[in-house]
């Protein structure tokens, strides 16, 4: 069994853009993480979300 360590090694190494959010892309918890995803959309890049 990996550590969380490797694991976030690993979802780092497999993600160029890797975003930690509450909720998801199209009901955020909170605003950073709203801000955060309509930030990226907003450039056109793709994302990993955990």
């Amino acid at each position: 069994m990996s550590t969380t360590i490797e694991k976030i090694q690993r979802q780092i190494a497999e993600n160029p853009i890797l975003l930690y959010m509450k909720g998801s892309p199209k009901l955020p918890s909170c605003g950073f993480s709203a801000q955060a995803v309509q930030a990226l959309s907003a450039c056109g890049e793709r994302f990993a979300l955990r």
